[in-house]
């Protein structure tokens, strides 16, 4: 149905992946191992500590957002346009050839990708106000619901997540991350 941005709802949150019942390893007894490799390699002990933690952390999300999208019924690259409209907010909208540079892909995928996110009511076309040969893109209401829905879904295993940390130790952890991508260098 156009439109219909309905999910389907999970009466509960599903399992985090690697589940030590199903592994037999702990994600923590994974964590060490994997910290005193790359540590007796030659890595500097509170480096790999810190990486490590952060590519286990981001592996767990990973697998949880593509099982949420597969969920909502979008591919990665239609979140990615998602994201990126949402970020834009209500303005003039962005151009598909910014977002084919974004999501890496030419702008004839990119025209196909948005020609079925328009059929689903997800985005709509409009004319360039400065240019009329170009157009732009925005969120229609259903993609602004439906980014809306993967947030707040997201926000259930995220949270849990960051459950052994409190409200104050979460504080600190986001300033500390944010210190660090605050100092990243363009690529």
């Amino acid at each position: 149905m156009l439109g219909d941005v309905s999910p389907r709802r999970r009466s509960t949150p599903a399992p985090l992946p690697d589940d030590p019942a199903a592994t037999g390893v702990t994600p923590w007894a994974d964590y060490e191992q994997a910290v005193a490799l790359y540590t007796a390699a030659g890595g500097q002990e509170s480096v790999q500590r810190v990486v490590t933690a952060i590519s286990r952390l981001g592996r767990r999300l990973d697998v949880f957002y593509r099982d949420q999208f597969e969920e909502l019924g979008l591919s990665h690259g239609e979140w990615t346009v998602l994201s990126t409209l949402a970020l834009d907010g209500r303005g003039g909208g962005v151009m598909p050839s910014r977002l084919a540079d974004i999501c890496g892909v030419s702008p004839s995928t990119m025209t196909h990708r948005l020609d079925r996110m328009v059929e689903r009511g997800l985005v709509a076309r409009s004319a360039d106000p400065d240019n009329r040969a170009r157009s732009r893109v925005v969120l229609a209401d259903a993609g602004w619901e439906l980014f809306r829905r993967a947030v707040l879904d997201a926000e259930v295993v995220e949270s849990r997540i960051l459950s052994p940390l409190d409200a104050r130790e979460q504080r600190q952890l986001a300033a500390l991350l944010e210190k660090v991508v605050a100092g990243l260098k363009p690529s």
